[in-house]
């Protein structure tokens, strides 16, 4: 035994070597240093061959301590907070029966619970290590394996642990309760660790013997249980979350070491869709396992079985191992909570749920508990509800799907695609609400720029819904698409989101045109196409305005097919036709009057005094563009108004009358910055740096260049080159590197 005890403190000692080296691995993230690597593998090498020697020993000379801990043989990293806290619960000291250890299926509560149970004996923390498990189904890539033989109540773990103590008595009792009395008369002046593994697949009932049970244990024993329903009554409750993108890297590297066609194809895929597989996954690792699986077992790429992943119809094992059972025990209000909390892409609070689905605050408030209970629902600081990336994809799958997942139908019937719809809408009136046109609208932009991420999911799911663009699918979710994008498209102008306008604005055209709705059509192109004008990119605008003038002019109003001439005049101008640009203008300018559309006569008067402008047609300038100021100023119109006073700016730079450009400029920036409008206030930066270069005073001139830099490479302004110039030239003027 002195030979064995020997063995055992220099596998000790090898051990903590071990951690350490892993510890110093991991703070390097994915870049680990080669001498480190070789270094750590030998340790892990010398680690092995001490556990054999031991083990070999151990046969030899049974040791006293009952022990059936499984050996874990899948790769394990991170969660070193959660092993502290876990042992930390464990020590004689803390009152509680042990750790409830709870969360999503797959999140790798049974290896945490192994873990910290292997690293309570190294530490010598109890005299016997007993794991018992009611797991019922195992995941593999080949599929779900059943377990014929899983525990189902009390009474069984009762037998297990009795026969691992080597208590053959109480094994052989018949009646139950006194088998529970006699077990825990047996734990009396022991020390032992008690492993309760997947308690989840237990009833009610038996849960809550087993709960009193543990309320009941004798110190100093302790127990760590695991289940995918939270527990945690008298005792330190870890709900297990996602690991890290560096720890699922790690993990992912680390299964690469296993399989040399997995660690080729993580070698040639690039960092964004390893990130992509970690964001899918939610940091789940058995969901990454499964699917660095089908690479390794089946032969897949990485972006292939990335897109398994994401299409819960494709990898129904999965799916279905994860959220089948939960689904069977939901209730309706549960499943109209999940499916409204699907097209909230950030946190709910209770109330925004109930304002959404029309269900009783005091209905929802049970459903979350329900919901947070099985692990479906996270509850999250400030009392607001989030899902899990993988049981978004399962509920978005089981919405009106065709499919099933398991047991679970993705058909609509465990979940309404109804209630989704009502949300849908919840949203789209949202947007109308804060969003808008009118010269007020931007008071209210900052409600749609805390709820973007919403908004722009929302969007994605009516264009899914809708089947554009293709075959329309369903014309109330293209109605809906038309509503949204036709109430942010200006709060994306404004504020800068100018990709994300021409992805709305194309589905709009799509949508329009698929409802046969021509005026939606023609304004989904022209709100295209103005962007692309505003890049300077005159092909794609003029393609696009051809698209909205065929539009309006088999659907638009008289209004309509004067934006459509006016967008053309734009172009031609874009394109240095002064005379096709000015007659174009006239045309439009000919309809508004006739309509006595003072707000679209203000912009065409502007667009005329741009094109006379440039050609040197000063006075003539000035004042189409101080007629445009007086009916901006009539109409209180301020984003009008920072329009026409920056072009006033300009137009007094070109006369060299600096001094009026600067007050023109710093009223400009005033109401572009009231506004909030980022294209406008770049341009009266640019102006004003003008005017300080001008003037001599190049380290001023500097800060507002670079700030209106910074604005316009975020949107690819059409003066972006220009403006990089203007900074470089400054910075030579000023002596600055």
């Amino acid at each position: 035994m002195d030979n064995q005890e020997a063995l055992q403190r220099t596998l000790n000692r090898a051990c903590r070597a071990l951690q350490i080296l892993e510890e110093e691995k991991a703070s390097f993230g994915i870049r680990v240093p080669v001498d480190l690597q070789i270094e750590l593998e030998e340790k892990q090498k010398e680690v092995t061959s001490l556990e054999a020697r031991l083990s070999q020993l151990q046969e030899k000379h049974p040791a006293s301590v009952p022990d059936n801990l499984p050996r874990y043989n899948d790769v394990f990293v991170g969660r070193k907070q959660e092993i502290a806290r876990c042992l930390e619960a464990l020590s004689p000291e803390e009152r509680g029966w042990g750790v409830a250890i709870d969360g999503i299926g797959g999140m790798g509560k049974t290896a945490l619970a192994l873990e910290v149970a292997h690293d309570a004996r190294k530490q010598a923390l109890f005299d016997a290590y007993l794991f018992v498990s009611a797991k019922t189904t195992w995941l593999s890539s080949e599929g779900v394996r059943e377990e014929t033989l899983a525990l189902s109540s009390l009474d069984s773990f009762c037998r297990e642990f009795a026969k691992g103590l080597g208590q053959t008595d109480i094994v052989k009792m018949t009646n139950s309760t006194e088998r529970r009395r006699a077990l825990l008369d047996a734990l009396r002046g022991r020390r032992t660790l008690l492993i309760w593994d997947n308690l989840e697949t237990l009833n009610a009932e038996e849960r809550e013997m087993i709960g009193e049970f543990l309320r009941k244990l004798p110190t100093p024993n302790k127990a760590i249980i695991t289940s995918r329903r939270r527990t945690g009554e008298s005792a330190l409750t870890i709900r297990l979350d996602r690991l890290s993108e560096a720890e699922a890297l790690e993990l992912m590297q680390a299964k690469g070491r296993s399989h040399t066609h997995l660690a080729q194809e993580l070698n040639a895929t690039k960092p964004e869709i390893l990130t992509a597989l970690y964001e899918a996954s939610g940091g789940n690792p058995l969901a990454l396992d499964w699917t660095l699986g089908q690479v390794a077992h089946k032969g897949y790429s990485i972006s292939v079985a990335l897109e398994r992943l994401r299409n819960a119809a494709k990898s129904r094992d999965l799916y279905g191992f994860l959220f089948a059972d939960a689904a069977k025990t939901l209730s309706e209000s549960d499943r109209t909570v999940l499916s409204a909390l699907v097209v909230f892409l950030t946190p709910a609070k209770t109330a925004a749920l109930a304002d959404a689905t029309d269900l009783a605050i005091t209905e929802i408030q049970v459903s979350l508990e329900r919901l947070v209970t099985l692990s479906l629902v996270n509850d999250l600081d400030g009392e607001r509800f989030g899902l899990h990336p993988l049981t978004r994809t399962y509920i978005r799958a089981a919405v009106g799907g065709t499919d099933t997942v398991g047991t679970a139908p993705l058909s609509g019937i465990w979940f309404d695609s109804g209630a989704q719809r009502k949300v849908l809408r919840y949203w789209v009136d949202f947007a109308q609400k804060y969003g808008g046109y009118d010269k007020d609208a931007y008071k209210t932009y900052d409600k749609l720029e805390a709820e973007w991420q919403n908004l722009e999911g929302v969007a994605t799911t009516l264009r899914e819904m809708a089947g554009i663009p293709g075959t329309l699918k369903d014309s109330q979710a293209a109605q809906m698409l038309i509503d949204l994008e036709n109430a942010l498209y200006n709060f994306l102008f404004f504020r800068g989101y100018w990709d994300e306008r021409v992805r709305l604005s194309e589905w709009r055209y799509q949508a329009g045109k698929a409802l046969s709705q021509w005026s939606d059509a023609g304004w989904g192109a022209y709100n295209v196409a103005w962007i692309y004008y505003n890049r300077a990119e005159t092909d794609r605008a003029a393609s696009w305005a051809a698209q909205m003038a065929e539009a309006m002019e088999r659907g638009g109003n008289r209004r309509d097919k004067g934006v459509a001439i006016r967008l053309q005049g734009v172009i031609a101008e874009q394109r240095q036709d002064w005379a096709e640009a000015e007659r174009l203008y006239q045309e439009a300018l000919a309809i508004y009057r006739e309509l006595e559309d003072e707000e679209c006569e203000a912009i065409v008067l502007n667009d005329l005094g741009g094109v006379t402008r440039k050609q040197g047609q000063y006075d003539r300038a000035e004042s189409y563009y101080k007629q445009a100021l007086a009916i901006e100023e009539k109409r209180e119109d301020k984003q009008g108004q920072a329009i026409y006073c920056n072009n006033l700016g300009l137009l007094a730079l070109n006369r060299d009358r600096s001094t009026e450009a600067s007050l023109w400029y710093e009223r400009g920036l005033a109401l572009a910055q009231e506004v909030g409008r980022q294209d406008l206030v770049a341009s009266a930066q640019v102006g004003l740096a003008l005017v300080l270069e001008e003037e001599g005073h190049y380290t001023d001139a500097l800060p507002l260049a670079l700030a209106a830099l910074e604005i316009q490479e975020r949107l690819r302004a059409q003066d972006l080159d220009w403006t990089r110039q203007l900074v470089e030239r400054l910075r030579g003027k000023a002596g600055i590197e």
